[in-house]
């Protein structure tokens, strides 16, 4: 809760201690990510279904929004629930075969949706709606506007998660994560469960590319349906820590704060401009370091870290009384006789 106050209290003062460039080109993209992370979380983290299709959701979020907002000239709110509601219907249609592969099958398949969904709106019959390769552009909001909606809907993605986590849903979902087979011989319908647990990813992934369409005011197929963008929550989420509320904002502020790093103006007027060009480099080599150094994330290094400590003072102490235990028993034992020579001279 300590976290989630500071990240909401920062988050509250930031438009007016930063420019324009910063709050729409990093703080935006830090907010977006940290709700396509938490939306993840609940199927990877939770039920351990390794969901690498989630931008799929985004997209569709993201061009429905802006289909029915900038193009047929709907009213933002209207355009926004309906573009939700369609990502939410595309999340639990694809469901229904997704749910019949586990493991490495399904994280392949989920990502085979990625190219699929670029390859629908680039063509050429949707091209009125969809402007094929070019996209859409043109209906920018006001940027602190955009920027309080995202983080109101950051914050909501944190807490809604959070509330998963400790309810009856994510006690089903962290037991079909451990054993599936043993979740449904206890009483849970697994299936149902997974559903459930697919729509609201999506529903969520939905409203995160609707606030970005809004944000930016410009999208392109290759941008929302990119494989880049498919892997980046589920990096943030395993760089962080799966299954934890804070391991996905962890994930994504240091990736964030390394991205605006490269980018600023001393990197750039350096020897080291170079290293912009490989951003998304960046991202493997997150999942190379999680793999190696930190598999249960920045969380749960530093919780294993902790307890290395703390055994090690428990031990040390441990060390020192029985080094001291035959110096105690001395120290007693004449104790005990000056007491017994007081009593005889006493007699």
């Amino acid at each position: 809760m300590i976290g989630l106050t500071a990240f909401v209290i920062l988050g509250g003062v930031a438009p007016f201690a930063t420019n324009k460039y910063i709050l729409n080109s990093v703080l935006d993209y830090f907010l977006i990510y940290v709700a396509l992370a938490e939306s993840y979380d609940i199927l990877g983290g939770l039920m351990g279904y390794v969901d690498l299709g989630i931008t799929v959701y985004f997209g569709a979020g993201a061009y429905g929004f802006a289909i029915l907002y900038h193009v047929l000239h709907w009213v933002a709110p209207q355009a926004l629930v309906v573009a939700v509601l369609f990502s939410g219907f595309l999340g639990l249609l694809v469901s229904f075969p997704m749910f019949r592969l586990r493991g490495f099958y399904f994280a392949v398949a989920t990502l085979a949706l990625v190219p699929l969904g670029q390859y629908i709106v680039l063509a050429p019959s949707l091209g009125k709606w969809t402007n094929g390769v070019g996209g859409i552009s043109g209906f920018q909001a006001n940027s602190v506007e955009a920027y309080y909606g995202i983080f109101a809907f950051a914050v909501f993605s944190i807490i809604l998660v959070f509330a998963i986590s400790r309810s009856r849903l994510g006690l089903a979902l962290t037991s079909i994560r451990e054993d599936e087979q043993v979740a449904e011989s206890s009483g849970i319908n697994t299936r149902l469960t997974k559903k459930i647990a697919m729509v609201i990813c999506a529903t969520l992934s939905g409203v995160s590319g609707c606030l970005f369409a809004w944000s930016q005011g410009t999208i392109l197929p290759s941008v929302v349906f990119s494989l880049y963008l498919a892997f980046i929550p589920v990096t943030f989420a395993l760089f962080g820590g799966t299954g934890t509320v804070m391991g996905p904002i962890i994930g994504t502020g240091v990736y964030s704060l390394l991205d605006f790093v490269l980018h600023s103006s001393q990197v750039q007027n350096s020897q080291f401009a170079w290293l912009s060009s490989y951003e998304q480099a960046l991202v493997g080599l997150f999942l190379i370091v999680v793999g190696l150094f930190a598999p249960d994330g920045i969380l749960g290094l530093s919780r294993r870290i902790y307890r290395r400590q703390k055994t090690r003072k428990l031990r040390g102490k441990e060390l020192a009384d029985d080094k001291l235990a035959p110096m105690k028993s001395m120290l007693e034992i004449e104790e005990k006789w000056k007491a017994e020579e007081k009593e005889g001279e006493q007699e």
